[in-house]
């Protein structure tokens, strides 16, 4: 049996580099962007990626870029969690094994206690292999006044 994860690469793109690889980033994490409702678009997203305030990575699979993710730390009164805020792309199956590794040993090389997530449910399934859990429901209001 082949092993899946041998042609994937994860890895965070440095700021210089990020104008190249947008274009194909963006086109992946468009829907993940577009459950906002609006309070974010793709460019909001690189523009905060630009600023540093959020750091973006990479999967390929047999060398194509098949996802992005976005991460930041958070600083809590009592804690440093990492949050992956933007998360799209395609062929999960074999690059979340990898990625998930990746983020947490990255959590951890900055002091974080624990890591956050926003998404569908849907990604409850795949996250709760890896000792995820739920930990609240958003619920929103539009108030048609902005």
């Amino acid at each position: 049996m082949k092993d899946m994860t041998e042609n994937v690469e994860i890895f965070y793109v440095p700021n210089e580099i990020v104008p190249e690889v947008w274009g194909e980033v963006q086109e992946l994490m468009e829907k993940s962007i577009a459950t906002s409702g609006g309070n974010f678009f793709p460019h909001d997203v690189l523009d905060h990626i630009m600023e540093g305030f959020y750091m973006l990575w990479i999967a390929k699979v047999d060398g194509e870029i098949v996802a992005g993710i976005t991460t930041r730390v958070i600083e809590y009164p009592n804690a440093r969690s990492l949050s992956m805020d933007w998360i799209g792309g395609s062929q999960m199956q074999k690059w979340l094994p990898i990625a998930h590794e990746i983020i947490v040993d990255h959590a951890k090389a900055n002091g974080c206690s624990q890591i956050e997530g926003y998404g569908r449910k849907a990604w409850g399934r795949w996250l709760a292999k890896y000792g995820w859990k739920p930990n609240y429901i958003a619920f929103k209001m539009e108030l048609g006044n902005g």
